[in-house]
């Protein structure tokens, strides 16, 4: 008796409805089945951080084309996971405008005040920061990496958020200071945000709105 009630009981959930289809989250529109539609470049800094393939995957996801950029042809991590080789090199990019948007990469050094110090040093990343700027891209920075905003001098009047032990980088920057928000921080073409572990897939929503908006020229 019992087998039967377990034979019926598996017969009655392999026949059961599925959910109703406003149950099951859409695929993303954007990105989706075409990979050149997003053309991403990602710079990463010497230790990135651990969340850059956290947010590296979420945008695999949305079938972004990802391109990697960085001072260095390697880059090791800060603390986990092992060396990255990036695409190309900042001094190789001579027209940033082929890409839709130029996101600052997690990067973390134990002593205070070394995030995302090796873009800090280099004026061929500053520069191509601040064409990203001027070209018109959507720039996005994650953590410190606001603070190479700053450096850029491309965040004056406009409101961001980031790590805040340089609140005073972005202040000097004629920055905003969203304050800790919690939650990524859109301001025109400048998109920042801290806590990525748990903002990763805000962080891409919005970068895939920004760019469905822009195509449909609401932006």
């Amino acid at each position: 008796m019992k087998v039967l009630v377990s034979l019926a009981a598996i017969l009655c959930i392999l026949a059961a409805p599925g959910p109703p289809a406003g149950m099951v989250e859409p695929a993303p529109a954007l990105g989706a089945g075409n990979p050149g539609e997003v053309r991403a470049l990602l710079m990463v800094c010497g230790y990135y951080g651990a969340n850059y393939n956290l947010i590296r995957d979420v945008m695999e996801l949305y079938g972004w084309d990802i391109t990697t950029v960085g001072v260095t042809p390697t880059v090791s991590p800060c603390y986990y996971g092992g060396p990255i080789t990036v695409d190309t090199l900042v001094t190789e990019i001579a027209d940033v405008s082929q890409y839709d948007f130029l996101a600052i990469m997690p990067s973390r050094i134990s002593q205070p005040g070394g995030s995302h110090s090796q873009l800090l040093a280099s004026p061929e990343a500053l520069s191509l920061v601040a064409q990203a700027a001027s070209e018109s891209l959507l720039v996005v920075a994650l953590c410190g990496g606001t603070r190479v905003l700053a450096a850029a001098d491309v965040i004056d009047g406009v409101t961001v958020t980031g790590a805040d032990e340089y609140v005073q980088e972005y202040l000097d920057a004629g920055a905003i200071w969203a304050g800790d928000t919690g939650l990524p921080v859109l301001d025109g073409r400048f998109l920042t945000s801290q806590r990525n572990q748990i903002n990763s897939r805000r962080l891409c929503e919005l970068i895939r709105t920004y760019m469905a908006e822009k195509r449909a020229g609401t932006k």
